[in-house]
């Protein structure tokens, strides 16, 4: 097309919106045809419109226009050698083309990337979730689709992409080692943030943690924590922690210095997720522990449990529901058979942090006066709303069932300060190998 005729479209503002239109309607119809409703005509629109239609447009104020017809009224002007598509096309500087054309195009692109992807691949990890987001199928699918479609962001894309496949080929768990995520992150992409959540990259990389490492829908950011812990990558690692009390922690076959002194000399200690991850096994010596939420709980059972000289009780105080690292310190414990004897609330709350225990441990866990009996002996006049109530309606644990089922009838919370010497009791009996799930 001519720079002038170009020019003369470009500087007459009357076509722009009809232009719009037009490449609106022939993207949905892929070819020239059909008709688009101008609305609130301009002064200049309707001038526009009378000079190719020869019609009075004076006191319209909208306008439908067919396609044809407008290309039909070029053969009246010094444009009649051009078809409308020409014209619009030097418009806009690009091709005209229509929905299912640019769906073919789109899914050649989308072909010849994930060919590109699948050849960086060097693992069975990476190559199961590149297959799973090609398939829409995996945590992440999404997001590369709306990015891929973009074509601003699709190089950027391809590094992400890149720099994720080889981050789940050599992920630190396949080498049993713990990396920060800063140290990964440096040691694959060279950028010590280029995982960081938040960021494209670090919300597609922790969405193929969740796929690869199997994890189930997170809920909160402890979740994400255990995701990014279980593949070997320590996060928040010293505002994480867990404290105990009469365990014993070994480094291979050696006791931890630092455990077998708090042990030895009746201390409670406060471990940081930093810390755990240099420990390889915890037992505790009596083969149970005793697991609470409640920190006050927690310092009674210690007072309960003093026998003039240490060790003191096993115990785990989880501070309400219990993050990555009770869960590294319950889980040393059931690998090695132990028994985790767990007393919380009377809410919906507290049931859900036993079942949640009950769901991991399954054989290795026990409700500690967790029975109807215990509730109707710990109860308060605060009542429990319907909503929170029907949090309780897909609990796992069998056990909790009885309880849950009063719970609803009486709608009110029980609090196990009122059962601390029946909890008290327990815990000063421990080594006598008493039932303690009554």
């Amino acid at each position: 097309m001519k720079q002038e005729d170009l020019n003369f479209f470009k500087e007459n503002k009357a076509y722009h919106r009809l232009f719009e239109a037009f490449r609106k309607k022939y993207k949905s119809l892929g070819r020239i045809g059909g008709s688009v409703k101008l609305t609130s005509l301009s002064p200049e629109e309707k001038e526009m419109l009378m000079s190719h239609f020869r019609e009075n447009y004076a006191k319209r104020t909208s306008a439908d226009v067919s396609l044809q017809k407008f290309e039909e009224s070029l053969k009246s002007t010094r444009f009649e050698g051009y078809t409308l598509k020409e014209i619009l096309e030097a418009y806009f500087g690009e091709p005209l083309t229509g929905k299912k054309e640019d769906e073919e195009v789109f899914r050649v692109q989308r072909d010849r990337f994930f060919e590109g992807l699948f050849a960086v691949c060097r693992s069975e990890e990476s190559r199961t979730w590149l297959k799973s987001v090609y398939e829409g199928r995996a945590a992440g699918a999404r997001a590369v689709e709306t990015r891929l479609s973009k074509e601003g962001d699709r190089e950027r894309l391809i590094r992400d992409m890149e720099d994720i496949l080889r981050a789940l080929d050599d992920l630190p768990v396949k080498r049993k080692k713990k990396e920060r995520l800063a140290v990964f992150a440096s040691r694959i992409t060279q950028n010590p943030h280029a995982f960081d959540m938040g960021t494209p990259a670090g919300n597609l990389f922790f969405s193929a943690l969740l796929s690869v490492m199997n994890a189930e829908k997170v809920k909160d950011s402890r979740d994400r924590v255990e995701v990014y812990y279980s593949a070997g990558i320590l996060m928040d690692e010293i505002s994480n922690y867990v404290t105990v009390c009469g365990l014993r922690a070994f480094r291979g076959d050696a006791p931890d210095p630092v455990w077998q002194a708090a042990y030895e000399n009746g201390e409670v200690l406060q471990v940081p997720l930093l810390n755990l991850s240099k420990i390889d096994r915890v037992i505790s010596p009596i083969g149970k522990v005793f697991a609470v939420e409640n920190p006050g709980i927690f310092s009674s059972l210690i007072d309960a449990g003093k026998s003039g000289k240490p060790p003191l009780p096993p115990l785990i105080c989880t501070f309400g529901q219990p993050r990555i690292s009770a869960f590294i310190v319950l889980d040393f414990l059931a690998e090695g058979g132990g028994e985790i004897y767990y007393s919380g609330d009377f809410d919906p709350e507290g049931l859900l942090i036993a079942d949640r225990l009950y769901e991991r441990y399954k054989s290795n866990f026990k409700l500690w006066h967790y029975a109807v009996e215990d509730y109707k002996k710990c109860l308060s006049q605060k009542s429990i709303s319907e909503k929170r109530l029907s949090m309780l309606k897909n609990l796992a644990c069998p056990e909790l069932a009885p309880v849950a089922r009063h719970m609803f009838e009486v709608k009110r919370a029980g609090y196990q300060e009122l059962l601390i010497d029946d909890l008290a009791a327990d815990v000063s009996e421990s080594g006598e190998g008493s039932d303690l799930t009554h």
